[in-house]
């Protein structure tokens, strides 16, 4: 990458339609949002002012060309995507729980056994993670891709209906883990994969090799650590609509909050100081929290965020 040039963050993996339950005239209906994980990563941290690039496929349908639009409206580079006359994946969300779950109309739709396009000149981290990470033959592809990054941030976003060998999958995760610059994940994600203590595994992802590991913890806030230590931050007390994409929306401030600061290097993120890592989950926390004042994964604008990011030159 030439000197002076800005690296950027690009986010692999699907693209799909969220189904939102909601009540209509006593009845309950399903509304339509723009989703997926790798998306909502790439749009958000373009509207936080963050250089953006989407890595995946689009359809040539309706909906896939609403996804491009959005995409490029919004600033996100999709020069690398590929388009496809196969039909846009459809998502239908549960809020029954505790938890937002996810069911995947068509799984063969998303995990599509297309190589995923190499990575952009000017990438400098690729995120990968979700769904596309369970199923074979895509998820070696992608553990192929993430090996040829400059650095890779793991976003567990488990989506367990997808998930057809267990066993196979959390090696995968561990494995791409501890090669990973950042791992972030959720209590529910690791207890879905059967892990009972979220903190040891995540030290134990950090022994391994990866750089910085992140555990949410919904109301309960965010803790990460480095080999410099640990810092947790509380959440932020807001309405909450529902939270669906929070945990997009926190990876997509936290990638952008530490791209502001040039600190998206393995080195840099391994000798973050205490204050400058709290800075990044509190900046990563309004972001989620902003989202979870908006029914579905809306990722916020930075008007929203009270300031908290600037736009790269």
């Amino acid at each position: 990458m030439p000197a002076g040039t800005i690296g950027v963050i690009v986010s692999c993996g699907e693209a799909l339609v969220d189904l939102m339950p909601e009540r209509q005239d006593g009845g309950l209906v399903y509304r339509p949002v723009l989703g997926g994980s790798a998306y909502n990563v790439a749009l958000g941290i373009a509207r936080l002012g963050g250089a953006s690039s989407y890595l995946w496929e689009l359809s040539t349908d309706e909906l896939g060309c609403a996804f491009a639009a959005a995409l490029e409206e919004e600033g996100v580079d999709i020069a690398s995507v590929r388009r496809s006359a196969r039909a846009t994946p459809v998502g239908i969300v549960d809020l029954s729980g505790p938890e937002p779950r996810y069911n995947i109309a068509d799984p063969d739709r998303v995990m599509h056994d297309t190589v995923p396009p190499p990575l952009p000149e000017r990438a400098s981290i690729v995120v990968v993670g979700s769904a596309v990470l369970a199923q074979e033959p895509v998820a070696t592809a992608l553990e192929a891709l993430a090996a040829s990054a400059p650095l890779v941030a793991m976003d567990y976003n488990v989506r367990q209906p997808s998930i057809s060998d267990l066993k196979t999958y959390r090696a995968r995760l561990e494995r791409m883990s501890s090669r990973a610059g950042i791992v972030k994940a959720s209590e529910a994600d690791l207890h879905m994969i059967g892990v009972d203590v979220p903190e040891a595994f995540l030290h134990r992802m950090l022994e391994a090799g990866a750089a910085m590991v992140v555990l949410t913890k919904g109301a309960d806030g965010v803790s990460a650590t480095t080999s410099a230590g640990t810092v947790s931050v509380a959440a932020r007390r807001v309405d909450v609509v529902d939270a669906v994409g929070a945990g997009d929306a926190f990876m997509a401030g936290l990638l952008a909050a530490l791209q502001f600061e040039g600190l998206l290097s393995g080195p840099a993120l391994r000798q973050l100081t205490a204050p400058r890592l709290t800075d990044a989950l509190d900046a990563a926390q309004s972001v989620a929290a902003a989202a979870c004042t908006k029914r579905g994964a809306v990722m916020p604008k930075c008007s929203e965020i009270g300031g908290r990011f600037r736009r790269l030159a």
